[in-house]
């Protein structure tokens, strides 16, 4: 009796497994991986895509293939069923499908090839080129792009063709450490470089062979350079560099052949990470403290005088028609009127909450003055100057990590971590 009641509740249990089977759907292996997004047609304002699947049963792994026009630019294989394109995409047409690889087997079972279009605007991307290190900062000399290029020291691209920008070469040197800003002059041909805790701090270079620069021997001053900014005054070319812990540096270059520091370094209360100047006024940002305001008239005796704070932490900075914009960290970009100088007052703040403001720079493009911050993680935000105490947020050009912005009359260039060197202009 007990084997029959077994072998009852044995039979009962195999009958249950095999209806509960046959209730369900099982997958086919034959049917194609379906695409999500971009979806067919589709126009996107984007220099990034965020490709989407479905996931497929008992999948190892998936293989993207991008094509734009007719050349196929991306292949990819991801574990999991989305990706971002990981180059720069340009205006145009693009079409993309997936396969999946079950098992050890071939990828198979390949998606539909679907379409979409680029259509960035107003501002998009002209070309690229890597770099050695990670760009940081970069500055434009008619045909030639200096890059701070990390710990590659400094790269050279040839800008000649915004759109097919190259790589020239790259240039390194003993104890260099990391190359984090850059300013250059055509008219003395002098490029310097801060390079944090290099040795020297401050590199200095004659550009008078643009492509060849030279090393012009100086001292070894600040130790913690972030920035460096140059400029003329009275007849001058002077440099400012800022220094995480002794403050803001100033060297005269006024004599050929010499650089000579100009009375002790400005000292402030928190870490000093950009420096700028006009006419007989600099100013500092200074992370958490906000910014400082320093007459420089008597270059041997700087005088504080002036502050105003900001809601973020203050990193890069420039002057425009009577108003400093800075590069505000998490707060984004913040707009102080220094029209008197002894009494800043910030009249404006724009945080779109995405990325964190690292460096800051100005173009004129056909007759409009444009803005561009460098926010890092989410790429570069532009900005129409119409009104310059309350710019107007016209686009956002994703790329991977965006440190720094250069700017000439026909672009701006991105300094991105991963991209090297980006050009963005109007559509």
């Amino acid at each position: 009796m007990r084997n029959k009641l077994f072998a009852i509740i044995i039979l009962i249990s195999i009958l249950v497994i095999f209806c509960g089977c046959a209730k369900r759907s099982l997958p086919s292996f034959e049917e194609r991986v379906a695409l999500e997004n971009p979806e067919d047609g589709d126009i996107k304002n984007l220099s990034i895509i965020f490709f989407d699947w479905e996931i497929y049963p008992e999948a190892n792994n998936y293989k993207i293939l991008l094509w734009h026009e007719d050349s196929l630019i991306w292949e990819r294989i991801e574990s999991g069923s989305s990706v971002k394109s990981s180059l720069p995409l340009k205006d145009g047409s693009y079409t993309w499908c997936v396969g999946v690889r079950i098992g050890e087997d071939d990828f198979d079972n390949w998606s539909d090839t679907l379409s979409f279009t680029i259509n960035q605007r107003p501002f998009e991307v002209k070309s690229n080129t890597e770099t050695p290190g990670l760009a940081h900062d970069c500055f434009p000399v008619e045909n030639w792009l200096y890059v701070a290029d990390g710990q590659s020291g400094l790269t050279i691209v040839n800008i000649e063709d915004i759109l097919d920008i190259s790589f020239v070469s790259n240039i390194d040197w003993y104890l260099q450490y990391d190359a984090r800003g850059l300013c250059a002059d055509a008219e003395i041909n002098i490029l310097a470089i801060a390079d944090y805790r290099g040795e020297p701090p401050v590199y200095i270079f004659n550009i008078t062979d643009r492509a060849e620069p030279v090393q012009i021997p100086v001292s070894s001053y600040p130790r913690l350079t972030d920035d460096v900014f140059g400029f003329w005054m009275r007849d001058t070319f002077f440099l400012l560099a800022a220094d995480d812990d002794d403050g803001m540096y100033l060297f005269d270059f006024g004599t050929p052949g010499y650089i000579i520091q100009r009375g002790d370094p400005y000292g402030t209360e928190a870490f000093l990470r950009g420096v700028v100047a006009w006419d007989t006024i600099a100013a500092v940002a200074i992370e958490d403290a906000g910014v400082d305001i320093i007459n420089i008239a008597n270059p041997d005796n700087k005088i504080h005088i002036g502050s105003c704070d900001t809601p973020g932490e203050a990193t890069r900075l420039r002057y425009y028609d009577g108003y400093l914009y800075v590069a505000d960290g998490i707060a984004g970009l913040a707009v102080i009127d220094v029209g008197d100088p002894a009494n800043p007052e910030r009249v404006y703040q724009s945080d779109t909450q995405v990325g964190e403001a690292q460096d800051i720079e100005f173009a004129t493009l056909d007759g409009t003055d444009y803005l561009a911050l460098a926010i890092g993680s989410d790429g570069v935000l532009f900005y129409c100057l119409d009104n310059p105490a309350s710019p107007e947020l016209i686009h956002q050009l994703e790329t991977p990590y965006a440190y720094g912005i250069g700017a000439d009359n026909r672009a701006f260039y991105i300094a991105d971590r991963d991209w090297g060197v980006v050009v963005t202009a109007l559509e």
